[in-house]
């Protein structure tokens, strides 16, 4: 009886807090417990627990922390509550009083792991790294199936360069490991694009909800002035706003209105009031939930909205989820690929971003025509210091790096050592991120046969005297495979020159980036022996240092990188000229799936999904959940009919993937592939041609002398690999993307609204052959952009040329086209 009253009592507060009457809830609570008898006991802390829950969500703390201790006194092991009571203690500033209450709580085994992660969280957010190491891997032991605290636990490893990083624990394989290394840990310990792409999704697909409702037009708005929001949780004194300030400040207002959209630290900072100043308007959302936020947004009518954040710590994507601006842009913030299809582009230039790299992004690159970096001229240098005060020898080459030391590298670290080694009286100057790091890094010395003190560690000071620092320096050695950003930019503004060593992704070809726009691409080594021989060389010749420093000094205000002016108006143009560009995604009404691929086959159902090349790469990619199949089994329809018939149909995917049975799907990230490619086309395949012949039968051969001949190989683009089983002998067309005027019809796909709105369909005259070269024909007279898209594919059929069936559907090409 007594448990139903609790029971009852507890909905009544449930509904008071819903409806927004949190203290009727409390005092609900507070009758019970008053007129709890002796029998009641085994009940009240439950009771007290819910009331300590309440006074937490109204910030009163003090009456929280009573409340949860009055639990835990009648009932000791009751964790829940002393989680709770650390965290009241920790949200009133007194962290160390959290750690003791977890320290001390009664754990059954399933609270060990909770108890243990927000101790190893408080001590990690307090710098105590080592602290909070040894706990996560006390939990990791505990329970190894722990993705979040295996992220924790190898960034808190890459801050006190604690190598090998991946060093194997409580039977989690380095494999493992790597998979749940998380987004920011992951730029700083490998140089494979693949292996970030693939880490990177794996961290969004278990942090952001996926297929939220749109929240605007796919048709964008029509504004006298384009609305641009930067949306950040660093307008304070952060490395994105020291960069990025003096841009909201030259922004051109008389066609841009400009809109800070902010979740950031309030840290009273000149540097923090110079940002939002420099906004037209500022919209903060510190109180709002993801959606709420995501609806400001919206409500505004944003044009074009830039996160500066990507996927740092205290990052808020859920709110690019909801799509609130029908334009949206990485930058500066987060140098990967964010996984997320909401994003349409990522600033870059083509040194920084490759073509090669764009597989390995969701978003398409968005080229500035210099750097993509942009700097701050108004940054102030205070007095060069002298080399005592800094703990630095009178004599000697002096080396750098001013990066965090997380990204410091065990293989970078060895080539410093060597170089070290090899130049008499050098040092190698760093920062002091943590006494841990500093300990670790000297033994490392001490291993490769360095005296540790060559070693020497800048202490925290102003922003003006760290840039003065810089001028005390002779050359900054780049660290990879997370290179100096800021940090490079700061010592090039101080007139110190950069070594730096390209790799393969955005993060480890930021230094070079900046080599090339101020002027000194002699800087960039091909690889890390010439590196080591190229730092050697110049601490032998100071003159040519000298001749740097002077260069920095005199010219770099002439140069891309610190022109600001040129910056902005360079951005400027390329977001107009995207707000220009169609961009076609999904209607609000069919949010899922993403894709939808169409097949006809004339096996039953049980041999498709069993024997079938599709059907077998199908079940292989039924993890994502973007896509679904349609497949026509036993068919003997034409494939115009089968193809038509998803166009039509009102539950169809918007984009549509037209593929043969035949086909093996090779390509692990087909979806996003997809996604990329009909931002650009609006019919896209694999392989096409790039122009077309008078009476040509095919988009790879042409009709010469009353026979077949195959194209000159300039007019080809593409690949394709042939083979029974997948991944077979790949055949190399051409180069891919590009546009084309015919595509093979092994695989087509487009947005149904683009063909709807076109009112193009697949002529069923052309029942198997020759329906892709009429699509392809009937689509470029209806003004659509047709494309090659690099998506890996395996062909079992080598083509059915010269067979009756296809000289008939030849004649009716010809009947209906002509030349």
């Amino acid at each position: 009886m007594k448990l139903t009253q609790l029971i009852a009592v507890m909905e009544r507060a449930k509904q008071l807090e819903a409806q927004g009457e949190i203290s009727g809830a409390i005092e609900a609570y507070q009758e019970w417990l008053a007129q709890a008898n002796s029998d009641e006991l085994h009940l009240r802390h439950v009771a007290l627990y819910n009331q300590g829950l309440l006074f937490r969500s109204l910030g009163r703390s003090p009456e929280s922390i009573v409340a949860y201790e009055a639990a835990l006194q009648l009932k000791p092991d009751f964790y829940q509550a002393a989680v709770n009571l650390g965290l009241a203690y920790e949200a009133m500033g007194d962290a160390q009083k959290a750690i003791e209450v977890w320290q001390r709580a009664l754990q059954p085994a399933e609270a060990q792991t909770l108890l243990l992660n927000h101790s190893g969280r408080v001590h990690e957010n307090a710098r105590r790294y080592d602290q909070a190491e040894m706990l996560l891997k006390r939990s990791l032991i505990t329970n190894p199936e722990q993705p979040d605290v295996i992220q924790h636990y190898l960034h808190i490893r890459q801050k006190i360069c604690h190598w090998p990083i991946l060093e194997p624990v409580a039977g989690i394989s380095e494999q493992q490991l790597l998979e749940h290394c998380g987004p920011l840990g992951i730029l700083a310990l490998t140089d494979s694009p693949s292996i970030q792409l693939s880490v990177i999704s794996a961290w969004v697909d278990r942090k952001v909800p996926r297929n939220l409702p749109r929240m605007s037009p796919v048709a964008g708005y029509q504004h006298d002035k384009l609305r641009i929001g930067y949306l950040s949780g660093d307008f304070c004194w952060h490395a994105v706003s020291i960069l990025s300030a003096e841009l909201f400040e030259l922004h051109d207002r008389q066609r841009f209105e400009i809109s800070a959209i902010d979740y950031s630290v309030d840290d009273g900072g000149a540097l923090r009031q110079r940002v939002l100043q420099a906004m037209d308007h500022h919209v903060p959302i510190h109180g709002l939930s993801d959606r709420e936020a995501a609806q400001a947004i919206r409500d505004r009518e944003i044009d074009v909205l830039i996160d500066l954040t990507g996927l740092t710590s205290g990052a808020r994507p859920t709110i690019l989820a909801y799509k609130p601006a029908p334009i949206q842009v990485s930058y500066l913030g987060f140098v990967g690929t964010m996984g997320m299809p909401e994003i349409d582009y990522v600033l870059a230039d083509r040194f920084v971003f490759p073509e090669a790299l764009a597989p390995y992004f969701v978003e398409k690159p968005l080229y500035l025509p210099d750097v993509y970096q942009v700097n701050d001229t108004q940054r102030g240098i205070g007095e060069t210091p002298s080399r005592a005060a800094c703990g630095l020898p009178d004599d000697g080459f002096i080396y750098c790096s001013f990066n965090g030391n997380y990204k410091i590298s065990p293989e970078v670290f060895s080539v410093w050592m060597r170089i070290l080694s090899r130049v008499p009286k050098s040092v190698l100057w760093l920062v002091a991120d943590n006494e841990m790091a500093k300990a670790n890094l000297r033994d490392e010395a001490q291993k490769q046969g360095v005296d540790p003190g060559r070693l020497i560690f800048a202490a925290k000071v102003t922003p003006m005297e760290y840039l003065a620092r810089y001028r005390l320096a002779d050359l900054l050695l780049d660290t990879s495979p997370y290179n100096a950003g800021t940090t490079a930019s700061d010592a090039l503004w101080a007139d110190l020159p950069v070594l730096t060593c390209p790799g393969n992704t955005f993060a480890s070809r930021m230094a070079g980036s900046l080599l090339n726009a101020v002027g000194l691409p002699e800087l960039i080594m091909p690889n890390w022996h010439a590196y080591e021989e190229r730092a050697v060389l110049l601490a032998q010749q100071p003159q040519q240092i000298a001749d740097y420093k002077t260069y920095l000094r005199t010219r770099k205000l002439e140069t891309p990188l610190f022109d600001s002016k040129r910056f902005v108006r360079s951005l400027e143009q390329v977001l107009l000229d995207i707000c220009h560009r169609p961009i076609h995604y999904l209607p609000e009404h069919n949010r899922k799936p993403v894709i939808e691929i169409v097949s006809a086959t004339l096996k039953t159902e049980d041999d498709f999904w069993m024997r079938s090349a599709l059907g077998l790469s199908l079940k292989r990619l039924q993890h994502d959940k973007r896509m679904r199949a349609h497949v026509s089994y036993q068919n003997r329809r034409g494939l115009p009919e089968v193809y038509n018939e998803r166009i039509l149909s009102d539950d169809a995917a918007d984009f549509l993937v037209f593929m043969h049975d035949d086909v093996w799907i090779d390509d692990f990230y087909l979806v996003d592939r997809l996604i990329e490619g009909l931002r650009e086309f609006d019919v896209i395949g694999v392989v096409g041609n790039k122009h077309r012949q008078p009476y040509q039968p095919s988009w790879a051969f042409v009709h010469v002398d009353g026979g077949l001949s195959a194209d000159v190989a300039e007019n080809f683009s593409g690949s394709v690999a042939h083979g029974t089983d997948a991944c077979g002998k790949i055949s190399c067309y051409g180069p891919a993307p590009s546009a084309c005027e015919l595509l093979d019809g092994l695989f087509l796909a487009a947005s149904k609204s683009i063909l709807l709105k076109a009112e193009l369909l697949f002529d069923p005259r052309f029942d198997f052959h020759f329906y892709d070269l009429d699509f392809c024909r009937s689509a470029a007279k209806h003004g659509l952009k047709i494309g090659t898209w690099p998506i890996c594919l395996t062909h079992q059929s080598g083509g059915a040329f010269g067979t009756q069936e296809w000289e008939s559907g030849r004649m009716q090409y010809f009947g209906k086209w002509g030349s």
